[in-house]
């Protein structure tokens, strides 16, 4: 990642060849494993440096983004990605299937779900109905339960997010696909990919059970005197893809963290202002359930 000088660069080239945080075949889907990303990392690579030296294509299609939600804005990054892919086409995006109430004493519609992308694989010429997601998921015992990860939004678990990927969203295509049918779209093939990163307590690397081995990593703490060395807050817009000191050259590093009663993630950096990990600092009212 290093390589990409221009930040919203290096956050694409992230979207594209970070390690996923599960991987497998669940219910005849195909959860993308480390090396498709690295392979399809390969295929986008020129296209890649060609617009760190001018991100302007890039930029513009980031102002057409009105939200700030992380999810979304990675959904962004994903959408472009499919329009540099060799490998790929973007079909659709963000298909709706909404189907009038079958009680004829309720009136209107019922949206049943949305599937993110429908994407043609150049390759094979088959049609994919691809889901995607970027979670991040602080731990706490017992940590092997994937249901004991949580977001600081605490009811989002990373156990609840993969159930609902694997048992929900993945399967609408076949659920519906008479609806999508209907629309021209006639699906092939499943995939799925959830990117993201697991903060571990310090001292604890007990990962859940069904996550890939190279999953990235963080700490995270909840005393503002835990450690005293440099670290940086950022905003969720800068979870992706890890900063370079000229991200760091003008924000306010200090020694530890603010002792305040928001979560707040940081970078941790050493003396060059180059960061070197990913921290999560939890305030003492924050609790895990029960």
């Amino acid at each position: 990642m290093n390589r990409f000088t221009n930040r919203i660069v290096r956050d694409l080239a992230w979207v594209i060849a970070s390690p996923p945080l599960v991987t497998g075949t669940f219910n005849n889907t195909h959860w993308w494993s480390y090396n498709d990303c690295l392979k399809e990392f390969d295929a986008c690579l020129p296209v890649l440096l060609a617009l760190d030296q001018d991100p302007t294509p890039l930029v513009e299609h980031f102002q057409q983004l009105k939200s700030g939600r992380l999810g979304l804005r990675f959904e962004h990054f994903i959408a472009y990605w499919l329009i540099i892919s060799p490998n790929y086409e973007l079909v659709a995006q963000n298909i709706q299937i909404i189907e009038p109430f079958t009680n004829p004493h309720k009136k209107g519609c019922h949206t049943h779900g949305e599937l993110d992308f429908i994407i043609l694989n150049t390759l094979t010429n088959k049609t994919i109905h691809l889901e995607v997601a970027v979670k991040f998921y602080l731990g706490c015992p017992p940590y092997e339960d994937s249901f004991r990860w949580y977001g600081t939004n605490t009811r989002d678990q990373l156990g609840k997010k993969v159930a609902h990927l694997k048992d929900h969203q993945t399967q609408l295509s076949d659920k519906f696909s008479s609806y999508l049918q209907e629309r021209g779209y006639i699906i092939d093939e499943k995939q799925c990919f959830l990117k993201g990163r697991l903060f571990y307590p310090m001292g604890n690397d007990t990962s859940p059970l069904g996550v890939t081995k190279n999953h990235l990593h963080g700490r995270w703490v909840q005393s503002p005197n835990t450690m005293a060395e440099l670290f940086c807050s950022i905003d969720k817009k800068d979870w992706l893809a890890p900063l370079d000191s000229d991200d760091l050259l003008n924000r306010n590093i200090q020694m530890g963290f603010l002792d305040d009663e928001q979560a707040r993630c940081y970078v941790h950096t050493n003396n060059d202002k180059n960061e070197i990990g990913r921290v999560f600092y939890l305030p003492e009212s924050f609790n895990f359930p029960n």
